[in-house]
């Protein structure tokens, strides 16, 4: 490309103008994936390119994807990245190759060359100062990228790096509400079909592991003449963490007591841990536990426990508290239904029927 068409391409007219096309599909609600091919069109046209490429990184898949494309074939596309190949990996750095006939040390560099490239350049994506995805840019005869076509490329693709993550960002935060709405709907009406308060439990427990992604759950109610919480229904923990010793109600988190849910965010420091070492040895490093509470006084606590982890946010907690609230009314209403039992058995004895009352 000659060195004066190069400088046109970069007046302030053609940076600005992709920009604005940019960022008004943005403002109108363009879907992501769109503005990212709107992007490599744009970065082709600009700057000549052969084509270009966005990939993003995939985590329920731990891989990179191709998010958008222009101007190259689907052949070159689709064909398995090799290891050590150009767009294989997200780099550390930008990386620049002037001239591919004159290297030989590129895995996919002949795929480049019957693809009609001639130089490349790779730089990466970060959203929140972490590395996401990749940029590759395309020439078809032998070139030197400037610093400012660099930027240029860099920024005009970070603005559709970001929306595609606040995109992804929203459907994992829809998506989890949806299983925490079914976990919900599932746990309700196992109460509201069965007075089996360990079927009930137990299925509170699973599924509160399996939805949050945490080690393990447990429900422990209180003994009042001892002080301690015994072990109801557990899920996801060793026999050896939960044979542990007593738990005492006035030593372990004993907030709770007071009604109060707390989040322990580092077992090694916090003093409200009661069996430090074997909680370490689980594995466990922090700690939701949220009292059972039936009209004002504690019964329970329903414990969750996990590794290395963000924060618990929000909707975690207010999804572990609502079922807990629903743990709390299936152990009144059982222990209602076999203090009616109780009574009535003992009213058919005081009458003289003695047999069963089934």
């Amino acid at each position: 490309m000659p060195q004066g068409t190069r400088k046109a391409a970069m007046d302030v007219t053609s940076v600005l103008k992709p920009f604005v096309e940019v960022s008004r599909a943005l403002c109108d609600g363009v879907d992501a994936a769109d503005v990212m091919n709107l992007i490599t069109q744009r970065l082709t046209e600009s700057l000549g390119l052969k084509g270009a490429v966005i990939k993003a990184y995939d985590k329920k898949r731990s891989r990179l994807e191709l998010v958008a494309s222009f101007g190259l074939s689907e052949n070159f596309l689709f064909s398995k990245p090799r290891e050590g190949s150009l767009c294989a990996s997200v780099p550390r750095q930008g990386v620049q190759i002037e001239d591919l006939r004159r290297e030989s040390n590129g895995t996919d560099f002949e795929a480049l060359l019957l693809e009609g490239v001639r130089a490349a350049a790779v730089v990466p994506l970060e959203v929140e100062q972490q590395p996401i995805g990749m940029l590759a840019l395309f020439a078809p005869e032998p070139r030197k990228f400037t610093r400012e076509e660099l930027q240029f490329a860099e920024a005009l693709a970070g603005r559709g790096i970001v929306a595609l993550a606040w995109e992804r960002k929203l459907e994992e935060i829809i998506d989890r509400e949806r299983r925490y709405l079914s976990s919900f709907q599932e746990i309700t009406q196992a109460i509201n079909s069965t007075l089996n308060i360990n079927k009930v439990l137990e299925l509170v427990v699973t599924k509160i592991t399996q939805v949050m992604g945490v080690i393990g759950t447990t429900v422990r109610l209180l003994d009042p003449k001892s002080n301690t919480l015994y072990l109801a229904q557990a899920y996801g923990l060793s026999d050896r963490f939960l044979k542990k010793g007593p738990v005492d109600a006035a030593k372990s988190i004993a907030e709770n007591m007071a009604g109060r849910i707390v989040v322990i965010e580092d077992v090694y420091t916090d003093p409200r841990i009661q069996y430090r070492a074997e909680v370490i040895e689980e594995g466990i490093r922090k700690i939701l536990s949220i009292p059972l509470q039936v009209r004002g006084k504690v019964i329970g606590v329903l414990r969750i426990l996990t590794g290395e982890r963000p924060p618990f946010h929000d909707l975690e907690i207010q999804f572990a508290a609502a079922v807990a609230q629903q743990c709390a009314m299936a152990i009144e209403n059982a222990r209602m239904y076999q203090r009616v039992k109780y009574e009535y058995q003992q009213l058919l004895i005081d009458f003289g029927y003695e047999g069963s009352s089934r």
